[in-house]
């Protein structure tokens, strides 16, 4: 048997006096272990990554002098000094002023051999002496590791501690720039003195006060830091080692403990709380009240108006939370809520089924009555065209070959017989005549449709035709592939008005494709191959997106009354469809439409001849 859940006023009671103890128990811990513990925690924190700054500071001090001292190294100049050829070099390099502007305190040359061949210091005044022997037997000993080196590429960087001053050293290899990887000819040492004015830049760049200590340290960590509680300041110390890891002096940085009375404010204020909590406990009871009660019963109130305003189409559900009567009668809404919505869903889609079953007999109607019409008006048609072609013969016959109106009837044989190959695209479409496919080069079925329209029917508009395709072989019925192309012509420069450019691009891809036109759905029953996509891209206003699912439609037409029937893409489609292919429109609203024709292309290209039109004129049948 199932308990019975605690009711809702009890819980409230419940939680008020468990809320209390817990309040007042987490205050006094947090103001007394978490807060100074976190504070501590960022002071020292804050003092590890000042002093990592001092670290790297100072580390992009000796790399500066060390890509110097290198520069110098590798000098011509300074080869042919360590050889003896140039004795001026030293002292044209390293005078007084030279050695200030490079920051170089004292300057070492020495041979292979680790012998000195010149040095010199500078000093307060500023004036230049030799280096004490100390300090050139301590460089001496430290160039060992380069002039042992047989390639040169050794460069010792490291601090030295002497006289209490701290000295910031790097030597490098002599040797020929045009000779890299040779053993070295001598090695050239630079030292920079870190003093008082070097100390004085450090604080300004760290923003804190920074000094110099050369305690024995006994460990080598790279921080450290410490200071009594109640002192004012905290030590961030920067153990300075030199390149064999050992100790040489200390940076310490004195940083202000801000973070630490801070620590012991906040704690205090958090003291200050415990006691205040106290005093709103009755407070804390009637928000918890109004909270867990009268709230929830106001919220469900007004999600309820919500759902009703949006109806059976809305998505929206009463919030649920905990597990007492109010949530209960929550979800109860919300199932109700859910099996009405489900229920008007199911009666849309039979209802959206019903529509579509609808739109589909009207357009098989429509069709039914294209071929039918299309059907009659083609047999008439091709009558009256027979008496016109057989005229064209006769008259041909009689005349010269020579004579002037020759061409002209030739070219008006070309017409008839391209009007009967209208007559079979209408039969076709109709789906009385099927079409009569050959072994055809796309290429020159698109050269003979730019010809067709060059003869007006693209008015003013201009023709870009690029025939990228090495192997454009197809397997088509000439007429009817040629009223495709000048159907499309034709229906781009009426896009524009009569007036523009319209671009017909013939390339060759494979299908299925990577580009976002090979994945439209209208490609999906094409089988994978090759294909030969014709592209007719104008520059005009574009289609409007209401009108891009029914352009392929019978009947339908965005032209004024009078200038358009609505058969010429659906006609396209058919034709496309009937050669075992696809015609896509691609839309830029603003930018231009582009009708791109896809076709498969033969598996060997050579059996396409060329078309002739001379000798097919002569195999025209207008029966």
């Amino acid at each position: 048997m199932i308990a019975p859940a605690m009711k809702l006023q009890h819980k409230a009671w419940v939680l008020v006096a468990v809320t209390i103890g817990l309040l007042s128990l987490s205050s006094i811990l947090v103001s007394q272990r978490s807060i100074l513990s976190s504070f501590d925690a960022l002071e020292a924190k804050q003092s590890r990554i000042e002093s990592e700054r001092a670290n790297r500071l100072l580390a992009q001090q000796l790399d500066g002098l060390s890509a110097t001292l290198m520069d110098y190294a590798y000098w011509t100049e300074t080869v042919g000094f360590v050889n003896g050829r140039r004795p001026g070099f030293f002292t044209e390099n390293f005078g007084t002023d030279n050695m200030r502007y490079l920051g170089i305190s004292q300057v070492a040359v020495l041979d292979a051999l680790g012998r000195p061949l010149a040095s010199a210091e500078l000093t307060e005044e500023p004036a230049l002496r030799p280096m004490s022997d100390a300090m050139v037997q301590t460089l001496r000993s430290l160039a060992v590791p380069v002039l042992s080196d047989p390639t040169s590429s050794k460069v010792v960087r490291t601090f030295h501690r002497a006289d209490g001053v701290l000295y910031l050293v790097s030597i490098a290899a002599v040797r020929s720039q045009f000779e890299p990887g040779a053993a070295p000819q001598g090695a050239l040492a630079g030292v920079r003195r870190f003093d008082e004015k070097e100390l004085a830049r450090f604080s300004d760049i760290l923003m804190h006060p920074v000094r110099l200590r050369f305690a024995d340290a006994t460990s080598n960590a790279p921080a450290s830091g410490g200071a009594s509680p109640d002192h004012p300041t905290l030590e961030s110390i920067a153990v300075i080692l030199d390149h064999q890891g050992r100790p040489v002096s200390e940076l310490v940085l004195d940083l202000e403990r801000d973070l630490h009375t801070q620590g012991h404010s906040l704690a205090f204020a958090t003291a200050v709380q415990v006691a205040l909590a106290c005093l709103a406990v009755g407070a804390l009871l009637l928000f918890l009240l109004d909270r867990m009660v009268l709230r929830r019963l106001q919220r469900a109130h007004q999600e309820l108006g919500a759902l009703a305003q949006q109806g059976l189409n809305g998505h929206g559900l009463l919030s649920v939370s905990g597990q007492d009567e109010l949530a209960d009668l929550a979800r109860g809404i919300n199932r109700l809520l859910e099996k009405t919505r489900e229920d008007a869903e199911q009666q849309r889609q039979a209802q959206a089924r019903q529509e579509a079953l609808k739109l589909q007999l009207v357009q098989s109607q429509k069709t039914e009555a294209l071929g039918r019409f299309t059907s009659g008006i083609a047999h008439d048609f091709n009558n009256a065209l027979t008496a016109i072609s057989g005229c064209i013969r006769l008259a041909g016959e009689d005349l010269e070959a020579q004579h002037p109106s020759t061409a002209s009837l030739n070219e008006a044989l070309k017409s008839a017989r391209y009007a009967d190959g209208l007559v079979k695209q209408l039969l076709s479409f109709s789906r009385q005549t099927p079409p009569r496919m050959e072994a055809v080069r796309l290429s020159e079925l698109v050269n003979e449709a730019r010809v067709l329209v060059s003869l007006g029917l693209m008015k003013r508009c201009a023709l870009e035709v690029h025939l990228r395709a090495h192997e454009d072989g197809v397997l088509a019925d000439p007429t009817q592939i040629k009223q495709v192309i000048v159907n499309l012509l034709i229906n781009a420069c009426d896009a524009m008005n009569g007036q523009g450019t319209v671009s017909i691009t013939l390339e060759e891809l494979a299908l299925p494709g990577s580009g976002p036109a090979d994945t439209e759905p209208a490609l999906a029953p094409l089988p994978a191959g090759r294909y030969l996509a014709l592209s007719v891209q104008d520059d005009g206003p574009g289609i409007a997106p209401e009108y891009l699912h029914r352009i392929f439609e019978p009947f339908f037409t965005t032209k004024p009354a009078g200038q358009g029937t609505g058969l010429g893409l659906p006609i396209v489609q058919a034709i496309a469809t009937a050669h075992g292919g696809a015609v896509l429109a691609m839309n830029r609203p603003g930018s231009g439409a582009c009708f791109r024709l896809y076709l498969p292309r033969i598996a060997d290209p050579a059996a396409a001849q060329p078309l002739r039109l001379d000798t097919d004129l002569d195999r025209l049948s207008l029966a």
